[in-house]
């Protein structure tokens, strides 16, 4: 039993530090709710030539009809 729960353990431990080396040169600077709110706002990015990435952390979304997804949209650091 406390094999498995330390491997659990060391697995999430590695994820997050894995995405804390990877996301290091990167920063958040919007959360969109809904595919209309991430639409225009990355419709103003790719206008200027931004770089960006998205990023959807947790799948909420529970209604198709009723689209509350989040998307974290990140730029490049200078």
């Amino acid at each position: 039993m406390w094999v498995g729960a330390t491997l659990i353990f060391l697995f999430i431990g590695l994820i997050s530090i894995t995405q804390i080396i990877l996301n290091r040169k990167w920063e958040l600077i919007y959360t969109a709710y809904g595919y209309e709110d991430y639409f225009k706002f990355i419709s103003k990015l790719k206008s200027e030539g931004v770089k960006y990435k998205v990023e959807l952390p947790v799948n909420a979304r529970s209604d198709r009809f009723n689209d509350n997804t989040q998307y974290d949209i990140y730029v490049k650091k200078i």
